[in-house]
């Protein structure tokens, strides 16, 4: 893509299922999405030229970009009309659902695309919750996923990198690991972690490690207050009776279970699954054998 002049690779315009203008508004904010799936820019076309809903612009998991919405009109995508027309969306291709993540390579052109956005609108350096929002923070839903708990900090430490260097007409900012160094190689049995979580203990990172994995990391980016694995399957997960209700017995057991994975990991001991914790989970889940 060119990130200066805001050319994208593929330019694959939607016909219906969006705004043309934008009501007078000016763009004030960037808005991040993910697929919830592995699409193409294609993939996306077909689905919102069927569907009520848009986005600007696709980054696929190889790191091309495509655009579905011109930036001078309003995608409909925050389900926040006002929002919508003051604001640029993104959305991002997943290649993993258990637990959701993005690509390095999608990751990378997600972020250097905010950065161009920013700089070409005069929004300032990218900055989480001043000029960059997830799509939760307008609607009640799980989207961006990854991007709004494990992989932000990666995500918006380069869309600011990718900001300065373009800023000052400089090079390329040196690209930088998002997990921690060494766990890789460290972390290549994730059969202690299965035994954990409940999963059988094969060392292969399939659909039901990763779901389990996913509903603990899920319940508590979210404080007990939403599942997208549903709570009754997260209490099976931890241990507790699946009433369907999120008590005391339910989040104590959760955080005894992210205890002892902090303590497989040899990581501080706090029960809080944050994203020092997380980012070892995505480094074993990356060096294990996995289907997903």
């Amino acid at each position: 893509m060119d990130f200066k002049g805001l050319h994208a690779d593929v330019n694959k315009w939607l016909s219906k299922h969006y705004t043309p203008g934008r009501r007078g508004r000016k763009i004030q904010y960037i808005g991040i999405h993910h697929n919830a799936g592995n699409l193409s820019v294609q993939g996306c076309w077909n689905v919102w030229q069927s569907r009520q809903a848009s986005a600007h612009y696709q980054v696929q998991s190889d790191g091309i970009i495509g655009q579905l919405v011109h930036d001078c009109d309003t995608a409909w995508a925050l389900g926040d009309f006002d929002a919508n027309c003051r604001s640029i969306n993104i959305e991002h291709a997943d290649i993993s659902s258990s637990p959701w993540r993005i690509s390095d390579k999608c990751l990378e052109s997600g972020a250097h695309l905010v950065a161009a956005l920013c700089l070409a609108y005069g929004l300032g350096r990218p900055q989480w919750g001043k000029n960059v929002f997830p799509h939760s923070h307008f609607s009640s839903t799980a989207c961006p996923a990854s991007l709004q708990s494990s992989q932000k900090d990666a995500y918006m430490r380069r869309a600011q990198e990718w900001y300065d260097a373009m800023a000052k007409g400089g090079s390329a900012p040196a690209a930088k690991p998002s997990a921690p160094s060494g766990t890789a190689s460290k972390y290549a049995d994730c059969r202690w972690l299965q035994r954990i979580v409940g999963a059988t203990a094969d060392n292969i990172w399939g659909p039901d490690t990763g779901a389990r994995v996913g509903a603990i990391q899920m319940a508590s980016m979210y404080h007990g207050t939403q599942f997208p694995y549903g709570v009754e399957y997260t209490q099976r997960v931890v241990g507790t009776t699946p009433d369907g209700i999120w008590g005391i017995m339910s989040k104590t057991a959760h955080d005894v279970m992210v205890k002892r994975i902090q303590e497989g990991f040899g990581i501080e001991v706090d029960g809080i699954l944050g994203k020092d914790t997380d980012s070892h989970i995505h480094a074993l889940h990356l060096a294990s054998n996995h289907t997903v």
